[in-house]
């Protein structure tokens, strides 16, 4: 049953090596989270090139420039290294490689913006540059440098406009005033006026009385037209007093409001994102680990088998089950300890942010030993053919096991080996127990699944060397001599 220790303890070169590749997984894991520890909290360092070729122009009646305006505050932008260019100079860096973006705002990027407000508006165009050949991830954050350009460009414009718009509304107010002043004062010239007229005809209507007869006829006439006037310069003054009330009313609804420079730059950007995810991850690196972690301990199996004869058999079993268990105990053991360095690597050398280090260490060992097991049997049952069989499983578990982006955005192939794929489970509960929450797979039933898979390729195994006991040129072939 301890042949097999005893045939490594006996190879020092073996053990050796065996005790290297325990430390494998940890080295591919540690090389795999640092590269990509965060890489999309470094964009400050990302230099992208900014031209500027506005020549401004008048809007609303004063001297603008947008593109000079989006140049400052892309100075107090620290998301990228914005990097001020000539045009020849953005074009030169960014074949080379030295930018990841060159966004340009043309001459008449200004001249475009005075026409919001006629009658054929011109949308404004900002020129955007990138070199996908150089570095794909680099265009997709070249991407969001040039939407964060295309954002403060609509803010400059906006606030530009709503100032302008606000000064006329404060301008109408002070008019307003000044309107509703005068209606008052005419208002009073009015009733003046009415009273006056109304004196004209009461001396009238007394002068008909104490004049003959004959001479009646033009005196009446006077006084009915003085009654007209009195009457028309009453309705005015209703109306100017009607007037006046309007005024007043729509004077006091805007007093009620601010038509400041602060309310401006708030309309032209009124939305502030407050985020309440689910769970917190700290960066790009956390996030990727799950997928990390299971994939090198699967390659280390793989490297296990590569050095180690487990399709061999040491000295000359008579039973299938003394043959199987000094085999099996090795490789659990090995699985055990690879599975254990690593989550202790990860813990405390990485220190990434665990929620559950017990269902995470668990995760681990289980997946660790059953990828061994995986490896193992194949290797056992087809020799070299096996060990390329094991590299098939790998390649296919990278695009179905939802490692990296979601599996909806993989292919109906990949989408169907998604819920056959080992790593898809080990890939759940390692995320569940990194970061505390229950997905569409609950934990326990991830183990249970991975467990299961463990189970049945450790009877399989047994399986395998019962057949290679009983098929004597398959027996032959499987001894190995101390």
């Amino acid at each position: 049953m301890f042949s097999d220790f005893k045939y490594i303890l006996s190879k020092k070169l073996l053990l050796a090596a065996l005790t290297v590749l325990l430390f494998l997984p940890i080295i591919y894991s540690a090389v795999f989270i640092y590269s990509m520890w965060d890489p999309y909290g470094q964009t400050e360092d990302l230099p992208i090139a900014v031209v500027n070729e506005d020549e401004g122009a008048e809007i609303q009646g004063k001297k603008e420039n947008i593109g000079n305006e989006v140049v400052d505050r892309l100075k107090d932008n620290d998301k990228f290294k914005w990097q001020f260019v000539d045009n020849d100079k953005g074009l030169d860096g960014i074949t080379a490689g030295k930018y990841f973006a060159l966004i340009r705002m043309p001459k008449d990027f200004s001249k475009d913006a005075a026409t919001m407000l006629e009658e054929k508006p011109e949308q404004l165009t900002i020129i955007v540059k990138k070199n996908p050949g150089y570095s794909y991830s680099g265009q997709s954050i070249g991407d969001k440098s040039a939407q964060a350009v295309k954002d403060n460009v609509s803010l400059a414009i906006r606030e530009l406009y709503l100032k302008k718009i606000f000064q006329s509304v404060n301008d109408m107010e002070k008019n307003s005033g000044k309107l509703t002043d005068n209606l008052k004062k005419m208002k009073t010239s009015e009733e003046q006026l009415a009273d006056g007229s109304s004196k004209v005809s009461n001396g009238l209507t007394a002068l008909q009385k104490a004049l003959p007869s004959p001479q009646n006829q033009s005196v009446i006439q006077l006084a009915e037209g003085s009654k007209q006037v009195t009457s028309g310069l009453n309705q005015l003054a209703d109306g100017t007093d009607q007037m006046t009330a309007q005024l007043d009313k729509s004077l006091k609804q805007l007093k009620e409001r601010s038509f400041k420079e602060d309310n401006a730059k708030m309309i032209s950007d009124p939305v502030k994102i407050a985020e309440n995810d689910v769970t917190e991850v700290e960066n790009y690196g956390q996030s990727f680990a799950p997928y990390v972690l299971s994939l090198s301990l699967y390659v280390g199996a793989i490297a296990f088998v590569s050095i180690y004869p487990i399709d061999k058999r040491m000295g000359q079993p008579k039973r299938a089950l003394s043959w199987w268990a000094g085999k099996a105990m090795l490789i659990g053991l090995y699985g055990l300890l690879q599975g254990l360095l690593l989550a202790l690597f990860t813990i405390f050398v990485i220190n990434i942010e665990i929620d559950n280090t017990i269902h995470f260490t668990l995760t681990l060992v289980t997946w660790s030993i059953t990828a061994m097991f995986i490896v193992c049997l194949l290797t056992a049952a087809l020799s070299n053919i096996g060990k390329f069989f094991a590299i098939i499983i790998l390649i296919l578990q990278l695009g179905s096991s939802e490692g990296t982006f979601p599996i909806q955005l993989t292919n109906a192939f990949f989408q169907t080996l998604h819920v056959y794929s080992p790593m898809t489970y080990v890939i759940k509960a390692l995320r569940e127990s990194i970061f505390g929450f229950e997905g569409n797979i609950p934990f326990t039933t991830s183990i249970a699944i991975i467990l299961s898979i463990g189970a049945v390729m450790i009877g399989l195994l047994y399986i395998t060397y019962l057949i290679k006991l009983k098929v004597p040129w398959l027996n032959s072939a499987s001894e190995l001599k101390n």
